[in-house]
């Protein structure tokens, strides 16, 4: 019965972050920026989007695929880490842009 009932919390969380990750990212598009801020935001909107998928993969592979839990852990880890070079990367060119206008 408890371990049901984590596996319908863990379900329900996954998609509780991926409506985060999209709520993110439509928010965003709603913003029309444009340039470098527009450019900061969107990559950070996709890597907040894949983040929540990466939980919902992790889940779905270690009840349909017959993987051990290392390589789970493994692919989950490098979707993640996917996730993060998209919001660093966005947060990079950002300060990058914000160097630039210092310097001017």
């Amino acid at each position: 019965m408890l371990h049901s009932l984590i596996h319908v919390a863990s379900f329900g969380l996954d998609f509780i972050l991926i409506g985060a990750g999209l709520w993110m990212a439509f928010t965003a598009r709603r913003l029309q920026m444009q340039g470098v801020v527009g450019a900061t935001i969107t990559q950070v909107a996709v890597g907040s989007v894949i983040l929540g998928f990466a939980h919902l993969t992790e889940t779905l592979m270690f009840l349909l695929l017959d993987l051990s839990a290392d390589v789970n852990e493994l692919v989950h880890r490098v979707i993640i880490l996917v996730g993060f070079i998209f919001i660093t990367n966005g947060l990079r060119q950002f300060a990058a842009s914000l160097q630039a206008l210092r310097q001017t």
